[in-house]
């Protein structure tokens, strides 16, 4: 039997797959056909659904879909997703696919807040080096916008020398640049399409395109312009390309979904908006379960 690994940051994320999985409940607990297109209430009940135990992981599963919150961020999220890989394959039941779900930024012109956005490809925006980034303009000593939120002061910062090489002022490095692997995961271009045919069918819009997975969130306008210009993205999240990783480990396939809270760019967090995102976890979810061509086809079969 087919087996699916759903891998979330957080619980809230994980809480609007299962509750997509197991379609809309009353409190009677009585199945209704309708799409799952609300966000998850209190009416919902976790126990509907098996416990998985994976590690010092648990998940929640129904029949070959089990879910896991891993935790945020890229470290976090290779190690739940290695974890649960490894103690499959020791019980004799592996998975053979994986997606990494959960909300994220949608870059303007391809993903509005409520969308869902399909990688086709799953890219660590800003794993590798920088070359030559400071800006000419600024006095010399003087500490980036970037550098200063991250808790770096400009006080007593040393000048920086310049290359003066203009082949290499201003370049982001990748990890394929510095000879260390790749910076991008490819999902098979027949998941991609089926992920986009299910999804579509929702009502939501679906962007297909680069995801990029980033460790610290996008907050400017200029980066958000930056990230743009390089890579062209759909959306960003944290998790995508280090959950591709682990999987590439163990040769199984994966894919990604996310599901736009905000747009990327300036920091604005009164403008996110966290229940319409989760609203079309949930719905990915459900059309996920409820389609011919889903992840539950094998308990139709």
């Amino acid at each position: 039997m087919s087996r699916t690994l759903i891998v979330t940051a957080v619980q809230a994320e994980a809480d609007a797959v299962c509750a997509g999985l197991m379609g809309s409940w009353s409190r009677s607990r009585g199945r209704s056909n309708e799409a799952p297109t609300a966000p998850v209430s209190p009416d919902w009940d976790r126990q509907l659904l098996t416990t998985s135990t994976l590690g010092p992981y648990v998940g929640r599963r129904r029949g070959p879909v089990t879910v896991l919150a891993a935790g945020t961020g890229g470290p976090a999220a290779a190690a739940g997703t290695a974890v649960a890989l490894t103690v499959a394959q020791a019980a004799g039941d592996p998975f053979t696919l994986v997606l990494s779900m959960g909300v994220g930024g949608g870059f303007r012109g391809w993903a509005e807040i409520g969308d869902l956005a399909v990688a086709a490809r799953l890219v660590a925006a800003d794993l590798g080096a920088e070359s030559g980034l400071d800006d000419p303009r600024e006095p010399q000593g003087q500490i980036h916008e970037m550098d200063r939120s991250l808790g770096f002061h400009s006080t007593g910062a040393p000048p920086l020398p310049r290359t003066g090489n203009s082949s290499v002022d201003g370049k982001f490095l990748t990890l394929d640049d510095l000879g260390l692997g790749s910076s991008t995961i490819v999902p098979d271009k027949k998941l991609v399409d089926r992920l986009d045919t299910v999804l579509g069918l929702t009502g939501r819009r679906v962007a297909s395109g680069p995801v990029l997975s980033v460790s610290t969130v996008t907050g400017t306008e200029l980066r958000a312009a930056t990230l743009t210009a390089r890579l062209d993205p759909v959306a960003e999240g944290m998790e995508g390309y280090a959950v591709g990783v682990a999987a590439a480990a163990f040769g199984v396939p994966v894919g990604e979904i996310r599901a736009i809270s905000n747009q990327v760019g300036r920091r604005d967090r009164a403008s996110w908006n966290m229940p319409a995102a989760l609203a079309s976890l949930r719905t990915a979810a459900g059309a996920l379960v409820a389609h011919p061509e889903g992840l539950l086809q094998a308990l139709r079969a």
